[in-house]
């Protein structure tokens, strides 16, 4: 006797079992193009969303270059104090004696402040520097370097217009600070009302 479900021999028997097999082929026909579609769309971002993305990109560039030229302000302008500190102790002393010898060791020590103040600002200049400061802040680099040679060959009378263009030059970097954050007070950042800026010897000198 033939089992429940067993098809007996026969064409009749041998048609039951293609259809079976025919109808397990169209069911896995179903499942495996349901597991093969695609969800509708393009697969890109819509325009607004790059939109936005790109502001918000720009806006961490905007900050990050900002965040610089106030890290290089707050650099010169600490650095410039240093600098003045020296110098000024120096040309006050020479100003008095219009002698190099007499000066002693103070020609060193203002030559020191410069290159010290200097080194301190240059790293602080870089390729993403703002280059509404990094230029300024370069010339009054070359500037200092110029001064501070000018010391070291022991100038009297050419020093006058080294001291003058360095003066100007700081000026400059301290103004376009001034749109990245607080200038230092004048008594500090300037040199002192009652130092001159530069030497103004009478007498013949180098």
């Amino acid at each position: 006797m033939l089992g429940t479900g067993e098809a007996g021999p026969g064409r009749g028997g041998h048609r039951g079992v293609r259809v079976s097999a025919t109808i397990g082929m169209a069911f896995g026909g179903i499942m495996l193009s349901a597991c093969t579609s695609t969800v509708g769309g393009a697969g890109v971002p819509a325009p607004g969303e790059v939109a936005v993305y790109r502001s918000e990109v720009s806006a961490s560039a905007a900050a990050q270059v900002r965040a610089e030229g106030v890290e290089l302000c707050r650099e010169s302008m600490s650095s410039m104090v240093v600098m003045l500190r020296g110098y000024n102790t120096f040309i006050k002393r020479l100003n008095t004696t219009h002698s190099y010898p007499e000066v002693g060791d103070l020609a060193d020590k203002a030559r020191a402040s410069l290159i010290a103040g200097a080194d301190q600002i240059r790293p602080k200049i870089t390729d993403t520097s703002p280059p509404e400061i990094a230029s300024p802040a370069r010339t009054f680099l070359d500037a200092t370097t110029r001064l501070e040679n000018a010391i070291r060959k022991e100038l009297r009378t050419e020093l006058n217009p080294v001291s003058g263009q360095w003066t100007r030059d700081k000026a400059r970097l301290l103004e376009v600070c001034g749109e990245y954050t607080p200038v230092p007070a004048a008594s500090s950042a300037t040199p002192r009302t009652s130092v001159p800026a530069g030497p103004a010897p009478t007498s013949p000198g180098r």
